[in-house]
Formats: structure tokens, sequence, C-alpha cells
């Protein structure tokens, strides 16, 4: 407990990081090998480029609706990449897919509270805040990426009636 509440703030965060890849890196080595391995890191990685923006806007909207201060930016980004990489790391040994929600969800309760020391209340909010945000950013880029589908088929979309 005193890790987590020290004087350093990035020891914590970047320990839960590694922690997360190595569960991951394990899990997926054990299932397909090493290359499997590697993949599953580095795509890891890669969804922090996602996640670490979207945690931002969540933790500064959540700071508007508390007020509540969760400290420079470089160390809110590392405390956000060890949670998101934990939970996930975490969330990938179970094999039942809803508890294996429930577990990352669980993950990210205690992360956000530890973490940040929050209250109870202030953790729900803020991590409800930052589910909402990853989705609404996967949503975005989503859509960014493949621009030209269209939410109707050609012959189903609305028309004005024309006025006579």
């Amino acid at each position: 407990m005193s890790l987590l509440r020290s004087r350093s703030h990035r020891r914590a965060p970047f320990l839960m990081l590694l922690f997360g890849l190595a569960l991951i890196g394990g899990q997926a080595y054990l299932a397909a090998g090493p290359d499997a391995a590697e993949y599953a890191v580095k795509g890891s990685l890669q969804k922090l480029l996602l996640q670490i923006p979207a945690g931002v806007v969540a933790v500064v909207v959540a700071s508007k609706l508390i007020d509540c201060d969760f400290g420079p930016l470089s160390v809110v980004m590392l405390k956000l990449a060890g949670i998101m990489v934990l939970s996930e790391g975490v969330g990938c040994w179970v094999p039942i897919p809803f508890f294996s929600i429930m577990a990352e969800l669980a993950v990210m309760v205690v992360g956000f509270f530890w973490m940040f020391e929050l209250s109870k209340w202030e953790t729900y909010l803020v991590v409800l805040l930052n589910i909402a945000a990853i989705f609404g950013a996967r949503y975005l880029v989503d859509q960014y990426m493949n621009p030209s589908h269209s939410y109707w088929a050609a012959d189903e979309r609305p028309r004005r009636a024309r006025r006579r």
C-alpha cells in the first residue's frame, strides 16, 4: 500500500504497466507461442494510443464535475496506461467473457481508487466517464477509418415529401 501512496507517482503505474504487459504476453504465449505474445503486447501498446487520450478527456471532464485535481498530465497519462494495461492483462486470463469484463472493471475501479486517491463515488464516475470516452473515441476512429459506408441503403434513405 505504501508503494501506491508514496511520493513516487511514477513507479507504481510503471510497474502496473510492466506486469500487465507480462500477463498479456504470457497468456498469448501459452495460447499460441512467441509470435502471438509479441503481437499481443504490441497490440496492447497500440491500444494505448487511443485509450490514453480518451482517459485524459474523461479525467478533465471529471475534474470539472467533482472539482478534483488529478495531478500533472504526464503522471495522469502514466497512471492511465498502468490501469488500462493491467486491467486488460487480468481480463485476458479469465476464460469466460462476462467474467473477463467484470475482472477488467474491478481492476479499473481499484486502480482509479488507489492511484488517484478518489472516494468511492468519484471513482465510479471516473471509471464510467473513462469507459464512455474510450467507446466514443473508438466510434470516431472507426468512422474516420471507414467513412464510405452509409447508414441507409441507396433506396431506403428517407426522402422529404414534395410540396405541391
